[in-house]
């Protein structure tokens, strides 16, 4: 199914008093009112241009102006190669999959009543402040804010989160929050108060420390961040020097356009702090003129927190046994177990600038912090969570902690798969024509599939090159047929064939490397195509930054981006931009 049309935006629902803008914010918007909705005193959009239902959900949007995208779909059949089987299986709604979750995801009456039950729980009163102080003191615009608020006054949340990364990380850190956004707001628009909230995962000390892009040559091109002091936790990770010093080396090796001395100034702005605290800014700058609410694991210390992890320690082996039940269970139905291994305790103390697993339990000096199964039970005693937006990982997770939920008493939030998407820009669009790859499932065909495509059989030099061997030393060995009895000679032809297939296939190896970095080559444009659309034999949403679609499109991208990916059509999204 394809799709043309105007790329949408969506419309922030404002609360009945305009927030007041914050002082630290370097958002441009002093009016306080998000960069999709009408202004006060401008007309709403016209009855006919209130957009078009999406599904179920009903979430509609409008079209301001942007420039004509084109959206095609790809089912999740034909990516059984490049997602995890229980992602996909979940994504198509089949049952084997289905049953290790407690909610059906394409159930809108289950899903909104349990963001019924959601929003009448109440959020700690020291959490709330300590969030307002977090927000205000990253920038936060006021939409952030104004949420924060609702959420005092009560309302259900869609939660989604990653480790932290400098420079946004790959493009999924922002699909999932995109997808927490219009999820959120989708269930505000059915009448339940609702806040998109974004787990910065800080406590880690593993997370992303280094940017991928394309380059000029069609090679994926690393800015990394300087190495610091390993073990850290991400929120003391990252030293000033050291975030300048990537800001800088990322603003230079992105592409040189009209938008550079924008990107440069937004890039620079955020990267203060730590990684955790420049993750924070990037996302606020970003999507907190949508609502956006961040949270640390380090804000938790209220008295749900205490309770929750006493309890634990008390009975560890409750966690144990209801995981392992849960990881036997998907194993049965031969999907892939994504935790891996007996859990153990599943927690850490962070003490002294270092985070360290608890093996025990016992007294504890230092802050305590969640492991993977046990994470996700700390997030939902804390927040009032009816939804959960989760990758392939975390899907596989969620699988197998819901014995766990039971286990504990915590009732499980929908999880809902994060949308997935490629990104095609005019160049590699271009590519793809000129290759007759009419149908978007054939993007994602191995390398050796699509190559009778591109490479034309007089290019195919290396190919000749690399049958040379077999041919040469087949005629070197009938000449040594005449020399029988001589021993010497055999090891001698031995030899030279190794060098000679040797030399050969290192020719073969050069003359394809030139021809892939020239695009009036078949193989040049193959392996153009290859790096944008699976770098490094993995999807683009995995690799490459956002921030290298930002500079070729500007200030218009972020925006632009989250009004056409559509998290309610269940399928692989490539769009051309």
């Amino acid at each position: 199914m394809t799709s043309e049309s105007a790329a949408p935006t969506i419309q922030y629902t404002h609360a009945a008093e305009a927030p007041r803008a914050n002082p630290k914010s370097q958002i441009p918007n002093p009016r306080g009112v998000a960069p999709s909705a009408p202004r006060r005193g401008e007309p709403s959009p016209p009855a006919g241009l209130q957009g078009e239902r999406l599904c179920d959900l009903g979430f509609g949007f409008w079209d301001s102006g942007w420039g004509a995208v084109k959206t095609e779909h790809v089912g999740y059949e034909k990516l059984r190669g490049h997602y995890p089987g229980l992602f996909v299986s979940y994504c198509l709604d089949e049952p084997r999959s289905q049953k290790f979750f407690a909610i059906r995801y394409r159930d809108e009456k289950a899903l909104l009543e349990r963001a019924k039950r959601a929003a009448d729980v109440r959020v700690e009163k020291s959490l709330i402040e300590t969030l307002r102080r977090y927000h205000y003191d990253h920038g936060s615009p006021s939409e952030s804010l104004a949420a924060i608020e609702k959420l005092a006054r009560g309302a259900a949340a869609v939660v989604t989160g990653q480790q932290p990364s400098v420079g946004w990380g790959p493009l999924y850190n922002f699909h999932k929050a995109q997808a927490a956004l219009r999820f959120a707001q989708g269930i505000e628009a059915r009448g339940v108060p609702c806040v998109a909230i974004f787990w910065n995962h800080s406590d880690d000390v593993r997370g992303g420390d280094s940017i991928a892009f394309p380059d000029r040559e069609n090679r994926v091109k690393e800015i990394p961040l300087p190495p610091g002091e390993p073990g850290v936790p991400l929120y003391e990770a990252g030293s000033p020097e050291a975030l300048r010093l990537f800001a800088a080396a990322a603003a230079e090796g992105l592409p040189a356009t009209e938008f550079s001395p924008w990107l440069t100034e937004q890039i620079k702005a955020a990267h203060r702090g730590s990684i955790a605290e420049s993750f924070t800014r990037s996302l606020l700058n970003v999507l907190g003129p949508y609502g956006l609410i961040v949270v640390e694991p380090r804000h938790l210390e209220g008295e749900r927190s205490q309770r929750f992890f006493a309890e634990h320690l008390a009975d560890p082996d409750r966690l144990t046994k209801a995981v392992e039940a849960g990881r036997q269970a998907v194993i049965s139905e031969q999907f892939e177990d994504h935790l891996g291994r007996e859990i153990g305790l599943d927690l850490f103390v962070v003490r002294n600038g270092r985070r360290v697993r608890l093996e025990q339990p016992g007294p504890v000096q230092g802050r305590l912090s969640a492991g993977v199964a046990l994470r996700p039970l700390l997030q939902d005693t804390m927040l009032p969570t009816c939804a959960y937006v989760g990758g392939p990982s975390e899907v596989g997770y969620q699988a197998e902690v819901l014995p766990a939920y039971r286990a504990f008493g915590i009732e499980p939030p929908v999880v809902f798969p994060r949308v997935t998407a490629t990104l095609l820009e005019p160049k590699i669009a271009k590519v793809r024509e000129r290759a007759g790859l009419s149908s978007a499932d054939r993007l994602f065909d191995s390398e050796a599939q699509l190559g009778p495509l591109f490479v034309r059989q007089e290019e195919d030099v290396a190919g000749e090159l690399e049958k040379l061997p077999d041919r040469l030393m087949s005629e070197v060995g009938e000449l040594m047929k005449r020399l029988q009895g001589v021993p010497s000679m055999s090891k001698a032809h031995e030899k030279t064939g190794l060098k000679v297939r040797e030399a050969l296939e290192a020719l073969a190896a050069r003359v394809r490397e030139e021809q892939s970095r020239q695009d009036s080559t078949g193989r040049g444009l193959l392996t153009k195509l290859m790096t944008h659309v699976r770098p490094q034999g993995k999807m683009q949403e995995r690799v490459f930054t956002p921030l290298y679609y930002a500079s070729l499109f500007g200030p218009s991208f972020f925006p632009k981006l989250l009004g056409t990916l559509d998290p309610f059509v269940f399928s692989h999204q490539v769009i051309s931009i």
